[in-house]
């Protein structure tokens, strides 16, 4: 049985369907391709910026916490006065002695912890202590 297509019509129809892709579609379908490869990894970068970052913090708040609760078990909190480093982080422990009650016998001290880290991170955690005179 014959389909009715003449040689000529079925020799330009399979032309028509076997040409392809051009240059131009090619090269469009690569930038894309590219743009959208590139933006994913400054997704990935960003988050991963964020991770680190959140990561010192957390760090250096530890730190910071550690110097406060030894500030708080010291008989004397002036004595407790420091700076050290630690795998990248400085720490400073300043203590002043904000209030001075002579006649209900105690003392009130300002205990500041700063951490700093890298070009810009720091942290600073203020607290506050009292102590009776009598058990000095």
């Amino acid at each position: 049985m014959r389909s009715g297509l003449t040689p000529s019509q079925v020799r330009s129809a399979s032309k028509r369907y076997n040409r392809g892709f051009s240059l131009l579609e090619v090269i469009v379908a690569l930038a894309i391709l590219g743009i959208a490869v590139v933006t994913i990894f400054q997704f990935f970068s960003t988050g991963l910026r964020g991770v680190r970052k959140a990561e010192e913090y957390t760090q250096a708040l530890i730190i910071a916490e550690s110097l406060i609760e030894e500030a708080y078990s010291t008989e004397d909190p002036e004595d407790a006065e420091t700076e050290f480093e630690f795998e990248g982080f400085t720490a400073t422990r300043d203590i002043e002695r904000i209030l001075h009650d002579e006649k209900n016998r105690y003392s009130v001290y300002q205990i500041t912890v700063r951490v700093t880290w890298g070009d810009s991170g720091s942290l600073t955690i203020k607290t506050t202590r009292t102590i009776d005179a009598t058990e000095k």
